[in-house]
């Protein structure tokens, strides 16, 4: 098996490599950073470090290659491998994907006739698949590029830090790079089964869910992982915390953490996806998932979760004001996710303006609803109580 991975970072590297090197895959990263391709083309290998709740374990990814798609000669490969590739993967963020899919847009041309190859989009994003499918469709047109492909959104739960040997004493990637892969030790990778063209990648931890179903997955993603993510992250950043876990030690964060996760964003997954969710799988799903977000092994830094406050509050992305309208939208008041709403307008120098466009987006007893949970929010943060 072979595939070639867009993105040699955290995800790519720290998710879609690990899983796909268990079952012996040829993996081949395309990436313009030059010195990161070369390191991994003259390895053909590197290291992630991986963390459980207890420890951090270091392991080696084997049989890998790289090109740069910066380069004519890289471009020129990437033709021969998309050739060849059984599937792909994109793992570059949602800012870049336009890019890489003009890219492979591009190198398709060249591709002789071959089978649908299907691409597995793993960007933090509502619709990546949709952003990559577009930006194909440049090139091609809209019809050949939904013939000769398959574009599959995913849910990736892993979280992965991309840092340097400074600011984590781990090995390294490769030994002639300063960076450093720290992941969790978090395997479940369900994907669109209805987007997928022909059989499903013979990937491990990969679960071709039917489209409704995922629908709650992308959901229970979203809102309670991301959402309550960035709600602890623009708190303890308030508060001038380095790190989630010392977030969740503020027994004011940490009530209002609990709160969004269970009885607002847990509630109302439930209540929209009853056929999926029950009280106990999102109880379960729910303490796992807050254990590792504030798992002092990981150490996640509140910095990386408290990035570009204002696409957290923008419809194109929208984990606090989607998780709070979401709430609304299943009759509960969203109090805790709406502070993490107020803090992110507060950060942004705007007011309830700053919420036109989710707004316009949304039902309006739900945009009610939390437009007057955000106003009590702003009196709150005001006063200085959180």
């Amino acid at each position: 098996m072979r595939v070639v991975i867009f993105g040699a970072g955290g995800v790519g590297l720290g998710f879609m490599g690990d899983l796909l090197s268990r079952a012996g895959a040829d993996l081949v990263f395309a990436d313009v950073n030059s010195a990161l391709v070369a390191s991994l083309a003259r390895r053909g290998g590197y290291t992630i470090n991986k963390a459980d709740l207890r420890k951090v374990t270091s392991l080696t990814i084997r049989k890998v290659d790289a090109l740069d798609t910066g380069s004519g000669s890289g471009r020129a490969r990437l033709v021969e491998e998309l050739a060849a590739a059984d599937f792909a993967i994109t793992a570059t963020g949602a800012k870049v994907l336009p890019l890489v899919g003009r890219t492979v847009g591009e190198a398709l041309r060249e591709v002789p006739e071959r089978p649908p190859l299907n691409f597995l989009c793993c960007e933090n994003h509502r619709d990546a698949a949709g952003l990559l499918r577009d930006a194909v469709a440049e090139m091609l047109g809209r019809d050949e590029a939904e013939v000769r492909c398959g574009f599959v959104n995913t849910v990736v739960g892993r979280m992965c830090q991309n840092l340097t040997r400074a600011e984590r004493d781990l090995p390294p990637l490769t030994p002639d790079l300063d960076t450093v892969i720290l992941v969790e030790d978090y395997d479940p990778f369900p994907v669109d089964a209805g987007a997928l063209r022909g059989r499903a990648p013979a990937m491990p931890c990969l679960e071709a869910i039917p489209s409704d179903q995922f629908r709650a997955y992308e959901h229970r993603k979203l809102y309670a992982h991301n959402g309550v993510h960035a709600l602890l992250a623009v708190l303890g950043k308030r508060r001038g915390y380095e790190y989630f876990y010392q977030a969740a030690q503020d027994e004011a964060i940490d009530r209002l953490g609990r709160r969004a996760m269970w009885e607002e964003t847990g509630a109302a997954l439930v209540r929209a996806h009853p056929q999926y969710f029950t009280e106990a799988s999102i109880d379960a799903f729910a303490a796992d998932l807050y254990a590792r977000l504030t798992n002092p092994v990981f150490a996640d830094p509140v910095d990386r979760g408290a990035r570009d406050t204002l696409r957290m509050i923008r419809p194109e992305d929208g984990r606090l004001s989607g998780a709070a309208l979401f709430v609304a939208a299943q009759g509960l008041e969203p109090r805790a996710m709406s502070l993490g709403v107020a803090a992110a307008l507060l950060e942004n120098g705007l007011g309830l303006e700053g919420l036109s466009e989710a707004f316009a987006e949304a039902p309006r007893e739900a945009a009610e609803c939390v437009r007057g949970c955000v106003e009590q929010a702003l009196h709150r943060l005001h006063r200085g109580e959180i």
